[in-house]
């Protein structure tokens, strides 16, 4: 959430920018009621979402948590890929620049990035996050 906070310092309000938290079908409040998600909230023009299941997750193709994406206003996807440089980093990378070139410049030297972070499916005894 640093690296996001980070962006959104950069680029002065010129995106809509969304934050979705998977959130299992059924699941209480208290399975929202999270440091991270609150982090989220706090951060200005940032509008968090609960993503049922990981539904908007499959749509688009995420399957890490951190997945990044940026689209103009006619749907083009300009980025796909992460912002910070692996996972639990934070400090300048390709992606957070990428993005802040993107939305105030209209070009960007990558277009793709890799994504550190956990796994939002298929989660198996190998992936860090899930112990």
């Amino acid at each position: 959430m640093d690296e996001l906070a980070q962006v959104v310092a950069h680029i002065s309000r010129k995106a809509q920018i969304y934050v979705l938290f998977y959130t299992p079908k059924g699941s209480g409040r208290d399975w929202e009621n999270s440091d991270l998600r609150r982090t989220a909230e706090a951060i200005p023009g940032v509008t968090v979402l609960s993503d049922v299941d990981g539904a908007e997750a499959a749509r688009f193709g995420a399957e890490t948590s951190g997945h990044t994406f940026v689209f103009d206003r006619d749907g083009r996807l300009l980025f796909n890929g992460g912002i910070t440089a692996s996972r639990g980093h934070s400090g300048d990378n390709a992606g957070e620049s990428s993005i802040v070139s993107l939305i105030n410049n209209g070009t960007s030297g990558w277009a793709k990035t890799l994504v550190f972070g956990c796994a939002l499916k298929d989660r198996n005894k190998q992936d860090p996050c899930s112990k």
